[in-house]
């Protein structure tokens, strides 16, 4: 986390100290983007455990969890134009199990297509990438990874200013000597995003 936030503030240092104007934040969606959005969101997961043993596997999955969640939004990339938008994405559901805070994540390649080179404009957006299961704040604890992507729109009703739905599923997994222990999880969440360009 620490190193994540080091990185932002070492993007925006030199973009807002750089003399250039680089066409980014002229007002037009073309060109660099940098995005963040909070709302809320519902989590679903199941769990799985399978261990093999000499004579074979066995496998236990869990019931059915389902949790309300704090969404958090990330977005940092580049336009082609006014209609299009391509970046790296990072999507987090954050909500509380078994006492522990659970970050369970996105994060990969994205492409936005609005139907309106201005505000206010409707657009559709999806992405494909890893997904990851965490306990970000527990010493020692283990993570998973797999793969994952999210699909959905929105409604851009302002220039900068987005309301945003998104379905994004994962199944991350982790093996250990005999164990594989996986989760396979769906969010839906609805953030509101400022994004700039």
């Amino acid at each position: 986390m620490f190193r994540f936030i080091l990185m932002l503030a070492f993007v925006l240092g030199f973009l807002f100290s750089s003399p250039n104007d680089c066409f980014a934040f002229d007002g037009q969606r073309r060109g660099f983007i940098l995005g963040i959005g909070l709302g809320g969101g519902y989590s679903t997961f199941t769990q799985t455990n399978s261990r093999t043993f000499n004579t074979g596997t066995q496998s236990f999955t869990s019931a059915r969890e389902n949790k309300i969640a704090i969404i958090s939004d990330f977005k940092i990339g580049y336009a082609p134009s006014n209609l299009v938008e391509i970046y790296w994405s990072s999507k987090v559901s954050w909500f509380g199990f078994e006492d522990v805070t659970i970050a369970n994540s996105f994060g990969g390649l994205g492409i936005t297509y609005h139907f309106n080179p201005q505000a206010p404009a409707p657009f559709i957006n999806g992405g494909l990438g890893f997904s990851s299961w965490a306990a970000p704040f527990e010493s020692g604890a283990e993570s998973l990874r797999g793969t994952g992507f999210f699909a959905g729109g929105g409604y851009e009703f302002s220039p900068h200013w987005r309301l945003e739905g998104n379905l994004f599923w994962g199944k991350p997994d982790t093996d250990f000597p005999g164990v594989n222990i996986s989760t396979s999880s769906f969010t839906f969440k609805v953030t509101l995003n400022v994004l700039a360009f």
